[in-house]
């Protein structure tokens, strides 16, 4: 009989401090370089910095007329031209304006811009109200007030959004070094389970699982979904399916066989692949069996518990922030509070992860569920809360919605 290797326990209070050893073991994978066009939704490998100004020269901030303050006191001035958007802009004449766009660039000698709806305006000339006030330099956006030459811009481990796809192309930025793609796949066991088109026999059960990972990441551009495979209870070709699928990836998923039962191999088989076992059992609900890992290449290896709505919920937190940071993404998610307009006086010793659905802003209310393995009261929510032990309430409290953002 071949002899298990023994598994340390290790305890932790609070999941998130799980979550935080898990993280500092992980590193980005590398990185690889894109015209920027097709660099949308990857994550920043390197710092931006303008090659020019911003602006490139003094501009105005609005539609209206470059004057002289000098000028201002004589209370109807002529209009000597006007400031062609995107052209280099005409001498400042004495005693006359110049009619301005916004965007446009200011003529040297203009100490001003007085916005159109400000004065009267006439075919040749404008009417200045004699309670106008008028400040030196009010309007125009001077040049490099939004950046200088070699600034830099934008910080690496950003998702490129259209924000940041914008200022890349202000910056001229033609070809970006971006992180790879991180590569996921999950194996879900159980002699059980049976792919969901599939004609199943009562005591077998369709997969789930793959197809919730699938959602939940296979539409994440900074990830790379390898799919999945199905394994079955048996510790050896469990063993073997592991090692395969940790030569291919950077993260890997395990769902089922993560317990206490005879046929629950994943603990054993993971730590005989030379996996570097981290954490097993948190007190939470659900996922209370989920593992966490790190391969002997550096691979984020998480084992979920065989629930669907375990799987969802710990994906949910768990997976993502380790796949976060394998894509070499700086910045923490940011989690939203909100406030359970059914609250109940239900409590547990555990951290506790609460079904919800949006009823309006900032506000969610409870799902009825009959436990992790009831996936139709899933189905009907939008997330989670996460309740801290022996705490109840309308919160606020952490929301986690099933969609995975930037």
């Amino acid at each position: 009989m071949t002899r298990q290797p023994a598994i340390t326990p290790f305890g932790y209070d609070d999941p998130a401090e799980a979550i935080a050893v898990l993280l500092a073991r992980l590193s980005p994978v590398d990185t690889e370089t894109l015209p920027a066009e097709r660099a949308a939704g990857r994550v920043l490998a390197e710092p931006i910095t303008a090659d020019r100004p911003s602006p490139a020269c003094d501009v105005s901030a609005m539609d209206g007329y470059a004057v002289r303050m000098a000028d201002l006191a004589n209370g109807s001035l002529p209009i000597a031209g006007e400031v062609i958007t995107g052209g280099a802009p005409p001498a400042m004449p004495s005693g006359a304006v110049l009619r301005i766009f916004t965007g446009g660039a200011v003529p040297p000698g203009a100490e001003a811009v007085v916005p159109r709806e400000h004065v009267d305006e006439g075919h040749d000339a404008i009417e200045l109200p004699g309670d106008l006030a008028v400040q030196p330099g009010q309007q125009i956006r001077r040049v490099g007030e939004n950046a200088q030459r070699g600034e830099v811009v934008i910080e690496p481990g950003c998702v490129i959004d259209a924000t940041i796809a914008a200022a890349l192309a202000t910056v001229g930025a033609v070809s970006l070094r971006v992180y790879r793609r991180v590569k996921l796949k999950a194996l879900v066991t159980g002699d059980e389970v049976a792919k969901p088109q599939a004609a199943v026999e009562p005591w077998q059960v369709r997969d789930s699982n793959g197809p919730a990972l699938g959602a939940m990441f296979g539409g994440v551009p900074w990830v790379e979904w390898l799919g999945v495979e199905h394994a079955v209870d048996d510790a050896a070709l469990l063993e073997g399916r592991i090692t395969g699928a940790l030569g291919a990836c950077d993260a890997l998923l395990i769902t089922g066989g993560v317990s206490m039962g005879d046929r629950d191999h994943v603990p054993h088989t993971l730590a005989t692949a030379g996996v570097e076992l981290l954490f097993h059992k948190l007190p939470q609900r659900p996922g209370k069996p989920l593992l966490g890992a790190v391969g002997p290449g550096g691979q984020a290896v998480l084992a979920l518990p065989g629930n669907p709505v375990s799987v969802m919920a710990t994906a949910r937190r768990f997976v993502v922030a380790a796949l976060r940071k394998c894509a070499g993404i700086t910045h923490d998610e940011t989690v939203g509070l909100v406030e359970v307009t059914n609250a109940d006086d239900k409590t547990l010793p555990l951290h506790w992860s609460r079904l919800v659905r949006w009823v309006g802003d900032g506000e969610v209310e409870l799902v009825a569920t009959r436990g992790s393995g009831d996936i139709a009261s899933a189905a009907r929510s939008d997330g989670f809360v996460l309740i801290p032990p022996g705490e109840q309430g309308r919160g606020p409290w952490p929301f986690y919605p099933w969609r995975v953002g930037g």
